[in-house]
């Protein structure tokens, strides 16, 4: 076993200038990958990534011609990060790309108009207006959401206002009971998943800023107007789970599978 691992010097050589991964430097030395992680972090040793480097990136792209995808599958990141740093740096051609002004940091950056639509310059940018919506709780499904502050919505969607607003009985009593044990039931046997699009929750809530919807096949309303239990409204054969973009009921909604 090599015992230098714990050094910061000898961690620093081999992490920044030689550019071995932990788990190469952890294979050199004897030990575990998450032991020379855990110095790595202990000592604060941080490196940009290759993508990120000029003369790196323009040497693979240009002097070596290879594709994007390529360079983005060495490298761990979407093929659309490569395009981006490419751009970024003026490597790629010049007419593919157009030049804008972020409406966050208000810096100037150049974007594919095929892959990106020129608002924000990067990811964290894009998220920043998330960041000033407020959370509410929805008239209809007691759901907690996010909106903006201007918009007077009580409802996290058209399903819940349509359940609310063309009811014969007290809207209360439809999502009152078993309806959020059998919500739970639903999101778990569908894996937490949209069903139609296989987003996760947690995606779902970055994107969306709330959890996956569970849809009702047949709408509870329905049920209240034949005088049937709400309670097999609720039935898990009678719901599935969906995202905003695939739930039939929400704004530009599509009807799964």
């Amino acid at each position: 076993m090599d015992k230098r691992y714990p050094d910061a010097d000898f961690l620093e050589e081999q992490y920044i200038q030689q550019r071995r991964s932990a788990a190469e430097i952890a294979e050199l030395c004897g030990v575990s990958s998450s032991a020379v992680s855990r110095y790595l972090q202990r000592h604060e040793i941080e490196r940009t990534p290759r993508y990120q480097m000029r003369d790196w990136l323009f040497e693979q792209y240009v002097e070596q011609d290879r594709e994007q995808a390529e360079i983005a599958n060495d490298c761990g990141v979407a093929t659309t990060t490569i395009c981006h740093w490419l751009g970024k740096f003026g490597i790629t051609d010049g007419d593919a790309y157009e030049t804008s002004v972020c409406n966050v940091c208000r810096e100037s950056f150049r974007y594919a108009p095929s892959l990106r639509d020129g608002l924000y310059c990067s990811n964290s940018c894009a998220h920043e207006p998330d960041k000033n919506k407020i959370e509410v709780s929805c008239a209809g499904c007691e759901e907690s959401f996010e909106r903006w502050p201007s918009m007077d919505t009580e409802y996290c969607s058209l399903d819940c206002w349509s359940e609310d607003t063309h009811t014969i009985s007290d809207p209360s009593t439809l999502y009152s009971g078993v309806w959020h044990k059998r919500r739970q039931q639903a999101m778990r046997r569908d894996g937490y998943e949209c069903t139609v699009c296989g987003i996760s929750n947690q995606e779902h809530k970055d994107q969306f800023g709330r959890s996956l919807d569970v849809h009702h096949k047949v709408p509870v309303r329905l049920f209240d107007a034949w005088d049937c239990p709400i309670e097999d409204a609720h039935a898990l054969r009678n719901l599935v789970t969906v995202c905003r973009t695939h739930h039939p009921d929400a704004p530009g909604g599509t009807v799964g599978e």
